[in-house]
């Protein structure tokens, strides 16, 4: 245990729970713990979208992959999700934002039920959602655990129970608007140290061209674009992280917070440049750890993820490793935090109305479920027991493939049926979840190199214009102002931020 580590570290999460604290004191209604009372500039949102984007699975799990397979990784992904910030922006933002205008409109679920007109749509968003979050939220439970442990030398399961007890303070009482400003001020801290972790990368590999000879000299394929990963692979991950991108709800429902129209063309840049700059730390310390590893120089790791932790506590002075250690938690939090309060939102609000139960008391309702979801994800992530970048591709690829036609295509496209939202997302739910527990148990049916959430997001796009078609002689127009919305108007005028509890 290093003392300058852990001292950094502690007062990076001293800084967060003062935050936190400071948005228990401002959220009193549950407008305010879903979609922070509606009240986020620009900057604030796209700087939330690309840190919480940027999680404990880019981080931990793509210099993991970057370590085992080469550059695939980067060019599949990495590459990959800034461009989706993008086409979020261009497809939906405006939309989002009209939808927003027309009440109280905080969920995925939310949207769901006003574009289709069905109860039974929004509970199955609802429970999306909720399944997505479990397996997502284990992606920031084992990156938490595995970092909590290097640094106070406890194991994985203690660190990953400590890590998740101080996510939920904050969540449990700021709810969303603790999650975006302190993910405003960890996105920050990961712009610097991704600078930071870049350098020493590049030194203690002796530079780029010392690096690029070691690989090429040794490892060949390592230093190609596509690594070791099958060339059918990298279309897969580019299909799923770009298009798919704009379907992750905790981008999706930001554009519900917003209050602000005029600048809302400055957030892909924003969020993309950021997401993009992130990355530098995770090419970097993942070709780092490879190259040492060829010469010999670096130690035997119990599993790949461990390597990002490794590297810093190894080959970094303190200082510099305490400042990007608590950068990678920052990371896992800003994800962790948004998922939680979208679980929280699905679980007492979305599926008790499909149901037409609206609970009393949301805002307790909703703490308590932050609560019960950390206990829930904790154990699905430590039973699962997978790396971290499998798990995490596992809930991206569900929320792709089951919101992405119903949410995304249908807010584009007045064709779309509620048939087709509800049977294009239990497929999407179903399907991927088979594939995913078959292939770890043995049952491999995809070609190599295929990856399911991509496969599975092909097939529920067929689904929902397949059904689409089939059932719109019975479908119900939208309203001339979600009409509008759709088509890419304005709808309503803007409405006061909610104020429901």
């Amino acid at each position: 245990m290093n003392l300058t580590i852990v001292s950094i570290v502690a007062a990076y999460l001293v800084v967060i729970l003062l935050i936190g604290l400071w948005a228990t004191g401002r959220t009193k209604t549950s407008g305010d713990f879903y979609i922070a009372g509606r009240s986020l500039g620009v900057i604030v949102m796209a700087v939330a979208v690309f840190s919480s984007i940027q999680s404990g699975f880019g981080v931990v799990g793509g210099t993991s992959t970057v370590t085992a397979g080469g550059y695939g990784f980067v060019s599949g992904v990495m590459i990959a999700t800034p461009l989706g910030f993008a086409l979020t922006w261009l497809m939906l933002g405006k939309r989002m934002m009209g939808v927003g205008d027309m009440g109280e409109m905080y969920t995925v679920g939310d949207v769901a039920e006003l574009r289709y007109k069905s109860p039974v749509a929004r509970g199955v968003m609802g429970l999306t959602v909720a399944l997505g979050v479990l397996g997502y939220l284990g992606t920031q439970v084992l990156a938490m655990g595995i970092v909590v442990a290097a640094i106070f030398e406890v194991s994985t399961t203690t660190g990953a129970i400590i890590g998740m007890a101080v996510l939920g303070l904050y969540v449990i009482g700021g709810g969303i608007l603790a999650g975006v400003y302190t993910d405003l001020f960890q996105g920050v801290l990961m712009l610097v140290v991704s600078f930071v972790a870049f350098y020493y990368a590049l030194e203690s590999g002796g530079g780029i061209a010392s690096m690029t000879r070691t690989l090429q000299a040794e490892a060949p394929d390592l230093a190609t674009p596509f690594g070791l990963s099958p060339w059918v692979t990298i279309p897969c991950w580019i299909f799923l992280f770009s298009l798919g991108g704009s379907a992750q709800p905790h981008g999706l429902t930001k554009f519900l917070m917003l209050k602000e129209r005029n600048s809302l063309r400055w957030g892909p840049l924003i969020s993309g440049t950021g997401y993009a700059i992130t990355t530098l730390m995770v090419v970097g310390i993942g070709s780092a750890v490879s190259v040492l590893t060829l010469r010999g120089e670096f130690p035997a790791m119990d599993s790949p993820d461990e390597s990002f932790t490794q590297y810093l506590t190894d080959f970094t002075p303190p200082v510099v490793a305490g400042l990007v250690i608590a950068g990678l938690l920052a990371a896992i939090m800003s994800t962790g935090s948004s998922f939680l309060t979208l679980g929280a939102a699905s679980a007492v609000r979305d599926i008790p109305r499909a149901f037409n139960i609206t609970v009393r008391r949301e805002l307790l309702w909703s703490r308590i479920a932050v609560a019960v979801l950390l206990v829930l994800s904790t154990a699905f992530a430590l039973y699962i027991g997978n790396v971290v970048a499998l798990l995490g591709t596992f809930g991206w690829g569900t929320f792709a493939a089951s919101l992405f036609p119903a949410l995304v295509l249908g807010m584009m496209w007045q064709g779309g049926t509620k048939e087709a939202a509800i049977s294009s997302a239990l497929i999407g739910i179903v399907l991927n979840f088979v594939l995913e527990v078959g292939g770890k148990y043995g049952w491999t049916p995809l070609p190599e190199g295929v990856i399911v959430g991509a496969f599975v997001f092909a097939v529920t796009l067929i689904v929902y214009i397949g059904v689409s078609m089939a059932t719109r002689g019975r479908a119900t127009d939208p309203e001339p102002h979600l009409a509008s919305v759709i088509e890419g108007g304005p709808g309503h005028e803007p409405v006061p931020a909610p104020q429901n509890v």
